[in-house]
């Protein structure tokens, strides 16, 4: 499974935005969604809150780490 394909499995109210995703934020009460998903050049899950929410505390709301927004190196476990 792709970093972005855990990330949007575990969110509500996703869809496509362009060349990424909108879905309402996890790590707060969110009622039109304010999180904005994307892949960067290298397979790091990108997201922003537009509310604020720093990176860290949408992966913890969504019982991730900070790890998993990033794709496996060789000879690393994932």
């Amino acid at each position: 499974m792709t970093p972005i394909d855990k990330v949007l499995a575990h969110l509500l109210g996703k869809k496509k935005s362009g060349r990424g995703w909108s879905a309402q934020c996890p790590a707060h009460d969110d009622r039109r969604p304010s999180l904005s998903i994307g892949t960067g050049e290298d397979g790091r899950v990108l997201l922003h809150c537009h509310s604020g929410c720093p990176t860290s505390a949408v992966v913890a709301a969504i019982g991730l780490t900070m790890r998993d927004l990033f794709p496996s190196v060789q000879g690393r476990k994932s």
